[in-house]
This record gives C-alpha cells, structure tokens and sequence, in this order.
C-alpha cells in the first residue's frame, strides 16, 4: 500500500458555499450553533484554516487554506457533515410551516437517486484562488461588509457570525496573519 501525499496549499481560496435553493437557513440559533461546531472541527481535525469568514443566512463566505490536505476535500467533507447534523435538526424539531417547506426545497436539490434529501447545500462550490496581499485584502474587507450590504447591521463589527466582530465564535480558530507565504 502506498501513502498518498498532498502538497500543502499556500494560496488562500475564496469560497462561497451556498444553501440549496437560496434558503434562509442560518437564521435558527441552534442551526448556527452546529454550522460553526463543524467548522471548528474542520480546523481542529482537517487542518482548515480560516483567515476571515462570514455566515450569512443563506451562504458561507470563506477566505481559508489548509495547513494540510486539499481545502476542496475538507469543504466537501465539511458539507456532507453539517448537512446530515441540519437535517437532524430540521426533523427533529417541532413541525411547523417555517421548517416543512425547507424540507422540501432541499428534497427538490438533493442528489439524484437519494429520496432522503440530506442535501442542504448547492452542488457547485465557488472558488477563486488568491495569491496578491491587495487581492487577499479586498476580499477580506468584501466579507466583513458583506452583511452590512445585505441590511442585517449598521456597521461589519456589528455582526457576531463573521470574523469582523470582536467576540465572533471562531475566535480561537481565525488565523491572525493575512500573508499566505508567512
């Protein structure tokens, strides 16, 4: 058997995982709650590292790496997981009008040949890499004001599921330098 080794990314990559079908999902405390235990898991036992990021009620703005690995593997890992734990959450929960409809939203998006509809998130992941300290700071500054374009607060630092706020719940796993050569 041969050991499979993987070149260790040292580009950041933007990415935006969407919810399937443009959803509102993030919205529930204890949905939340999950979405950012498995992330923190990512960066734990994946070797994710997250240099800014934003959890918007239908997506997940990401600017990450991976101190080893393939960020796409441990992207798509990380949504099959936190796709199984949210539709626990959703099933379990008392039934009502608000989660019924999204139950069926993410049958109609789920994959083909599986009925269960575990499938929260959209197929395609956007990814654009990132190599230039001005791009890396744009982007940076587009995720912080993100939910401040969408309306939800007056000011970046104002909103606790992105890594603008002071007391954000990744704290303990946001990679302070912005340098991906450092």
């Amino acid at each position: 058997m041969s050991i499979r080794k993987t070149r260790k990314q040292k580009e950041l990559i933007y990415s935006e995982l969407r919810v399937a079908g443009g959803v509102n999902l993030f919205v529930q405390p204890q949905i939340v709650t999950k979405i950012i235990n498995g992330l923190q898991w990512c960066c734990d036992k994946r070797g994710l590292r997250i240099y800014d990021y934003c959890i918007l009620p239908d997506k997940i703005l990401l600017l990450a790496n991976t101190a080893w690995g393939n960020l796409n593997e441990v992207l798509e890992s990380y949504k099959a997981f936190s796709s199984k734990a949210v539709m626990l959450i959703l099933r379990r929960g008392r039934s009502d009008l608000k989660r019924s409809w999204m139950l069926t939203v993410f049958q109609e998006h789920g994959p083909a040949g599986r009925p269960e509809g575990i499938h929260i998130w959209e197929d395609e992941m956007f990814t654009q890499p990132v190599f230039k300290q001005n791009e890396i700071d744009e982007l940076s500054v587009t995720i912080h004001k993100k939910p401040v374009v969408l309306g939800l607060v007056q000011k970046p630092e104002h909103y606790l599921n992105s890594s603008a706020h002071p007391a954000n719940p990744l704290q303990g796993w946001i990679v302070e330098a912005t340098d991906p050569w450092s």
